[in-house]
């Protein structure tokens, strides 16, 4: 037997374990035979209201009844009695797929359920000769039909992971609105200053306080300074003219500020974000992928949910703040805005179906021998049963194949809106992206 969810590896063999449970109180105390009884009972009487014409009805009432007798007896024995052991060791949790598109996934005994282990230590469900078939022919179908479908970028769970990353220390968070207020708006304000009109990809492009066009034009942030000591800098006299030597470090240009390496505010930022998804990033959008992530880590609704709720803006306006991505980036884009509002709800129901479908198996796993029983251990039950167990465990494949088509249609819809120098790729992952009008 094998599970495609940390959920179904457990909920599974549980309720073959309290399915397990009912069949030992229907068989110890003889409810099983109840309704063979009625059955028979039922039998006898209608062949006794039958005609004469019907020959000879003591015969006939024996052969029936015999033919209820045996198709219990079979149902019985191979959909009802446990035979197959099973436990935590025997459950296979399947792989394939991660393996298939190269995704590592940890087993339950490494996930956050590791804990429900100690739960089921020890014990062991048996299940009928029947069930045990229909579950692994089920999943052979459901994997090898799942194998057909391309493998995906697993863009929803990227977008998920990279809006989950928080600047968790309180102290950065404060650096990188020092550098936003000491930094950006200084060189943001020059810009517009001395410009009369900048192009697309200039707007695109200083929209965000790590600005390649602040770092590498002459005059923004290798001219501006920190007007705060920074210990990781050693104070310079030649660069730190005019800055009193505290005795807590110097005062870096913007550039060596953000840029150093190690001790830089641009790596301290990136070291928020998990293995897991910078090689994600890495691999979904190539050299891209560090101005990406970095674009989310600093932005101000990210800083407002790291921190207490303020966030760095230009002056005392906010909604008109150079920062204000979002609201600017709705105004223009109507399938952002879409978007905003549904991806939640697309979150919590890629979440919560598979959930709900070990569930419902594991419901259909412990009524199987109150249903069998209450069919008289019907052959059209069994059937009807065995379709649902397979439908249910086919889901699966349904949830694979809306990911790899949601993944599609993500990608189809911003590769059509206007791209400046990367910026639809931001909105991939519903970052925030400045789209305004220089004036």
């Amino acid at each position: 037997m094998s599970a495609d969810s940390y959920l179904e590896y457990f909920l599974i063999l549980l309720g073959w374990i309290l399915n397990n449970a009912i069949w030992k109180t229907l068989l110890s105390t003889g409810l099983f035979a109840l309704p063979i009884a009625g059955k028979v009972v039922a039998t006898w009487l209608r062949t006794r209201e039958e005609g004469d014409d019907e020959g000879n009805k003591g015969t006939l009432a024996l052969v029936r009844i015999e033919h209820v007798i045996y198709v219990a007896f079979v149902v019985l024995m191979f959909c009802v009695t446990p035979v197959v052991n099973v436990d935590v060791n025997t459950i296979k949790f399947n792989k394939e797929r991660s393996a298939q598109c190269g995704v590592n996934i940890p087993l339950p005994q490494k996930s956050g359920y590791a804990t429900l282990i100690n739960d089921f230590d020890g014990k062991t469900a048996m299940v009928p000769v029947w069930w045990y078939m229909i579950h692994s022919l089920s999943k052979g179908v459901t994997h090898a039909t799942i194998a057909g479908i391309p493998c995906g970028d697993n863009l929803r769970q990227l977008r998920f992971d990279v809006q989950h990353t928080q600047i968790k220390d309180p102290i950065l968070l404060e650096e990188v609105q020092d550098f936003a207020n000491q930094c950006y708006a200084k060189a943001y304000f020059r810009l517009k200053s001395t410009n009369a009109q900048l192009s697309d990809a200039t707007i695109n492009s200083v929209g965000w306080i790590g600005s390649d066009y602040f770092l590498s034009t002459s005059g923004y942030y290798d001219y501006y300074t920190s007007t705060k000591p920074r210990s990781q800098w050693p104070y310079d006299a030649n660069r730190d003219d005019g800055y009193p030597d505290v005795g807590r470090g110097g005062y870096p240009t913007c550039k060596q500020w953000w840029n150093t390496p190690t001790v830089g505010l641009k790596t301290r930022v990136m070291s928020s974000y998990n293995d897991i998804t910078t090689r994600a990033l890495k691999k979904k959008f190539g050299n891209e992928w560090e101005e990406i992530a970095l674009r989310w880590v600093v932005s101000p609704k990210n800083a407002s949910l790291s921190g207490d709720g303020e966030t760095y803006m230009m002056g005392n306006n906010a909604s008109a703040g150079t920062f204000s991505f979002v609201s600017s980036a709705l105004g223009s884009l109507g399938v952002a805005a879409g978007q905003v509002v549904a991806l939640p709800g697309f979150d919590i129901l890629k979440y919560t179906l598979p959930m709900v479908q070990a569930l419902l198996e594991m419901a259909l796993v412990i009524v199987i021998p109150l249903v069998l029983m209450f069919s008289v251990y019907s052959p059209k039950a069994v059937v009807t049963v065995s379709f649902a167990m397979f439908a249910l465990m086919f889901l699966t494949f349904w949830w694979e194949f809306a990911g790899w088509l949601d993944d599609r249609l993500i990608d189809i819809v911003y590769s059509g809106l206007d791209n400046v120098d990367g910026g639809n790729r931001c909105l991939l992952l519903t970052l925030p992206v400045q789209r305004r009008t220089a004036g």
